[in-house]
């Protein structure tokens, strides 16, 4: 198997590693082999400034990969057309779909991606819109269409779309994850889990039958669950039994509090300046 590094380019927080800054957003780089692929942007050049001090040149991405159409996975775009064109992108057609967050007063305060598909195409971005499981690179996949079935997995009611003169739950048809399959198991790499972040693993695993999770890495959106949602989604994580599981962005204190109790050593905080090797022999490490 080859060797795997992930190296989280942006996160709400940063490592104590010299230079690296930290902002509310997210986005990692796969590199394997001679591939290069980035997957979400953050919301500025903050990634793009991580990557520099990681001594990781961006202008070699071989493709994009979006999670979603929030801002603070789709605005650093712009950053790396200035440097490097064209711009490869895979996405699911409904990124753009104009987001809103609901407010305290009830007001909404638009969230979606801060470009149109008309605007980054005119600076040199194409895209590829795909829906279901689309192979990136050989054994490299993008998921999106997940099935929601579990009943615990609830939607963030601050999240909304308009839909003429209604305003209704975002239903982020969009939500997709990449997903590395290996000899020793399948690395999981997630922007928001809006869709679920259980939902998403075990869509993965029907599609990959009897190949086990080696790796989870990034944000499962449980800082605003309640309670009982975020206790059921750490008993169905330990079910699954990964070995190793390091949460980002939007997962909450609380619920990455929890879950280094149930994993141990197994556990850790994908923060920005953070890297995660593979070894070509199952083994999992992370710096």
């Amino acid at each position: 198997m080859e060797k795997i590094t992930l190296s989280i380019l942006c996160d709400n927080t940063a490592s104590m590693r010299e230079g690296i800054r930290a902002e509310h957003g997210f986005s990692v780089l796969l590199e394997r082999g001679g591939q290069r692929i980035l997957f979400d942007t953050g919301q500025s050049d903050v990634y793009w400034h991580n990557a520099e001090v990681m001594g990781i040149d961006l202008r070699t991405v071989g493709v994009v990969l979006l999670s979603h159409g929030h801002y603070d996975h789709t605005g650093g775009l712009l950053r790396l057309v200035r440097s490097h064109r064209p711009v490869n992108v895979v996405a699911h057609r409904e990124v753009f779909t104009p987001r809103y967050k609901r407010q305290r007063n009830d007001s909404l305060k638009y969230i979606g991606c801060p470009y149109t598909q008309a605007f980054l195409e005119s600076r040199g971005v194409s895209f590829t819109f795909v829906e279901g499981r689309y192979e990136v690179a050989p054994n490299v996949y993008f998921i999106s269409g997940v099935p929601q079935t579990t009943d615990f997995e609830v939607g963030d009611p601050l999240l909304v779309v308009k839909n003429g003169d209604k305003i209704e739950p975002d239903p982020f048809l969009d939500d997709a994850s990449m997903y590395v399959k290996t000899s020793e198991g399948l690395v999981v790499v997630l922007g928001c889990s809006h869709r679920g972040v259980i939902n998403i693993l075990r869509y993965i695993l029907t599609l990959e039958e009897g190949i086990p999770i080696l790796s989870i890495i990034g944000g499962t959106h449980l800082s605003r669950s309640p309670r009982e949602q975020r206790e059921k989604t750490i008993d169905a994580l330990k079910a699954l039994n990964p070995r190793m599981i390091g949460v980002s962005h939007c997962t909450g204190s609380e619920a990455a509090d929890a879950m280094s109790h149930v994993f141990g050593r197994s556990f850790f905080r994908a923060m920005a300046g953070v890297e995660v090797k593979i070894d070509g022999k199952g083994g999992v490490t992370f710096r």
